[in-house]
């Protein structure tokens, strides 16, 4: 075994003593205002009910794409639950590899231990062994209950950590993932015991990709070395997606035996509520056997691909990635003067879940994976998040470097939109990624200023190429009808079948939300890449008076958006129809980016609607209520969620263009504190410490789409920064 110290705080329990409980617990999750921390350590009352243990998960990521998630009670609710989902092509190309780890405490139940204290209803009476798992199957139901025996489950410094309470026996069990590495580290802890107990975990997974289901699956692992304590194995090719790959698998303070015994009929029951195949088969790849006593632990290295060679025994994953953590926490910090709201710290830690190494073809890059746990990394959603994953947390190298990644990409004056991964090439689908890299190129030199002059203008020039090539080829035209229109300097855009604005759902191959002609997010975003084109100019000396002259062209042509008898803008004009004058968020690009083109009394008059209209606590509506089309929730199949996705869905990351348009209006700190706030319950709820992709347009509100989104982190973040350097009397346009 492996015998630790026990720390402090920590007891033995001697027979016939109370067993001591946790410290620190929350109960529930409650409102909070943003001076107050975020609930990421969970007790009780949400750990144990069947219901709310698996409405929370968490999350963990290891920079190159891979992750690992579940919900809090273990029970496989998703496709993408795993305790190992390797990134076998990175960024894009997840593989589960690890699902989940049965744990239960063999002979637990001797005559004097239940006599003592009371089994679970739900416990196998026939059984002396005590599960601390819990699954739903196909056939049954819910079976195992060990979510019954939790009683905390907390996220902290990049780890995840659970603890079970068992008649006199209290069990830790924590998760790192390695940063850098295909892999996962698990460690057991008994924290207190009336006597010494044995412990026993299967390692339960397979071989597929994250988006797929493997019912059916026989294939078999081939044992490659076998000792006591360690296991490498081969999983094969198949058909569910996995390709060939190298697991190993390595314990410290126990024992390992391999399997081979396939699970069958796993029910995932969320994907039912979301209209897909819900029911999976997984192999047990091992099973870890240790003997414990109090302050004895039980540590299992689980690794992938390259990472399968790699022996993490003689290291401390656990505190390297509190101090990387940390390190990145005081770097966030630096400069800003003044304590920031607990928040900061968890959208900080947030934010680097998002940043990823990107392959390229002369090398190495960086970019950002647009949500956990099924998104690669996007155009649009890199550039929107680049000011908050990286500017607001001091790490403007690492945006220099994302920046220089995507300009690899540019085709034909655009950014390539999404990456769709298994060696397939990019694709070109929306106007707006291109504008928005001119904006993200823009708040980064500003912010690349802090390093020095020479350090922000170098960067500019390596990358104004790419930032001319989009603008002439946006006047020239190029893909899908994007071109400027020469008669009023407006962007134009569309082609049938496609939707080409971040409005991109269709059903059956029909746009839901038709946006073709002259939308007005993207000619507030053409406005700003003319001004920033004229700064860039004025920066080197050189004549902008061409580009001045196009920004002055687009902002007059504003006034054919403006709806004196509403008050707002509309949302596209000169579309196959005429003008759209639907009520959207939108219309906040035109007052909330660098360089707007509506300001004064105009944008105050937009600001009051969508604040009135709009926006709940953790976002802005996408579609006014009072509007027929208007759908309430998003819920149920894919179908029934795209046609609410941005026909009334909520969006965290448009608080972003809200926030800043808010200041500019009103110069308010005290009311954009009150409307951050509801960030703060937001990361406490759905995935712990993250914030989600979607919410329901109706109270209650209820979250959907991905665990956590880099735009919704990286929006809230930059507003929040603009927040605390407003009240130092800092306006800087890398947030305003």
């Amino acid at each position: 075994m492996m015998r630790i110290a026990v720390p402090p705080g920590t007891v033995d329990v001697a027979p016939g003593e109370p067993m001591p409980g946790p410290q620190h617990l929350q109960s529930t999750v409650k409102s909070h205002r943003l001076e107050h921390r975020p609930t990421l350590d969970l007790g009780p009352a949400i750990c144990a009910d069947d219901e709310a243990s698996r409405r929370h998960e968490w999350l963990l990521t290891n920079g190159r794409g891979g992750y690992a998630c579940g919900s809090i009670a273990g029970v496989l609710d998703r496709r993408y639950h795993a305790v190992l989902a390797a990134a076998v092509d990175p960024p894009d190309t997840r593989s589960v590899i690890v699902a989940k780890l049965d744990e239960r405490l063999p002979a637990f139940w001797t005559p004097d231990r239940t006599r003592l204290t009371d089994r679970d209803p739900e416990d196998d009476p026939t059984s002396d062994d005590l599960t601390l798992s819990s699954d739903v199957w196909r056939e049954g139901g819910l079976a195992g209950f060990g979510h019954r025996h939790l009683i905390r489950c907390r996220a902290n410094d990049g780890t995840v950590e659970h603890q079970w309470l068992c008649g006199r026996t209290r069990i830790s069990r924590r998760m790192v993932m390695p940063h850098g590495h295909e892999a996962t580290i698990v460690e057991y802890r008994v924290e207190a015991t009336d006597r010494p107990i044995r412990l026993a975990v299967k390692v339960v997974g397979g071989n597929r990709l994250a988006d797929l289901l493997a019912p059916g699956a026989s294939w078999a692992a081939r044992t490659l070395e076998l000792e006591d304590t360690a296991l490498r194995l081969r999983l094969p090719e198949n058909k569910h997606g996995g390709s060939e790959l190298d697991v190993s698998i390595r314990v410290a303070g126990g024992r390992l035996a391999p399997g081979d015994d396939w699970y069958r009929g796993y029910h995932l029951q969320t994907e039912t509520r979301r209209g897909y195949d819900d029911v999976d088969d997984h192999l047990l790849l091992a099973e870890a056997t240790a003997d414990l006593a109090a302050g004895d632990v039980l540590r299992i290295e689980l690794a992938a691909g390259d990472d399968a060679g790699f022996d993490f025994r003689d290291r401390d994953p656990f505190a390297e990635e509190t101090a990387r953590r940390r390190a990145l926490i005081e770097l966030a910090r630096t400069g800003l003067d003044a304590e920031p709201p607990p928040i900061h710290e968890t959208l900080v830690a947030a934010a680097d879940r998002f940043v990823v190494d990107r392959p390229t073809r002369d090398g190495q890059g960086k970019s950002i994976i647009a949500g956990y746990p099924w998104f690669a990394d996007w155009g649009r959603d890199t550039m929107i998040s680049i000011p908050g994953i990286c500017l607001a947390t001091g790490r403007a190298e690492i945006a220099r470097e994302i920046l220089a990644t995507f300009a690899r990409f540019v085709d034909g004056g655009m950014i390539a939109n999404r990456f769709p991964g298994l060696g397939l090439p990019p694709e070109y689908n929306t106007p707006d990624a291109a504008l928005l890299f001119i904006e993200a190129v823009g708040r980064t030199w500003i912010a690349s200023g802090d390093e020095g002059e020479s350090t922000a203008n170098a960067f500019l020039r390596s990358l104004l190429p790419s930032v001319d090539e989009i603008l002439d080829a946006h006047r020239a035209g190029t893909r899908h009808g994007i071109r400027i229109d020469p008669a009023d300097g407006l962007l134009d855009q569309g082609e049938e079948g496609l939707q080409l604005t971040w409005m991109d759902a269709r059903i059956d191959g029909t746009v839901v939300t038709p946006r073709a002609g002259k939308a007005v997010e993207l000619n507030a975003l053409l406005h700003s890449a003319w001004r920033w084109r004229a700064r860039f100019a004025a920066a080197f000396g050189e004549d902008g008076t061409g580009f001045t002259d196009a920004a002055d062209q687009v902002q007059a042509s504003f006034d054919r958006f403006w709806m004196p008898d509403h008050g707002y803008l509309a949302d596209v004009v000169d579309g196959p129809h005429g003008l759209d004058g639907s009520l959207r968020p939108n219309q906040l690009f035109a007052t909330g980016c660098v360089h707007p083109p509506v300001t004064g009394d105009r944008a105050a008059s937009v600001l009051e609607i969508c604040d009135r209209v709009l926006r709940i606590p953790t976002g802005l509506r996408t579609l006014d209520p009072a509007d027929p089309r208007y759908q309430p929730r998003y819920e149920g199949d894919q179908a029934a969620r795209d046609a609410a996705y941005h026909m009334g869905s909520s969006w965290p990351w448009l608080l972003g263009p809200f926030v800043r348009s808010h200041l500019r209006v009103h110069r308010d700190p005290d009311a954009l504190h009150e409307i951050l706030s509801g960030i703060v319950d937001e990361s406490s709820r759905r995935v712990m410490g993250g914030i989600a992709e979607v919410h329901s347009g109706d109270a209650p509100h209820r979250a959907g789409g991905c665990l956590s989104q880099a735009w919704s982190v990286g929006e809230s973040l930059a507003a929040l920064r603009l927040l605390i350097d407003h009240r130092r009397g800092i306006d800087s346009d890398a947030f305003a």
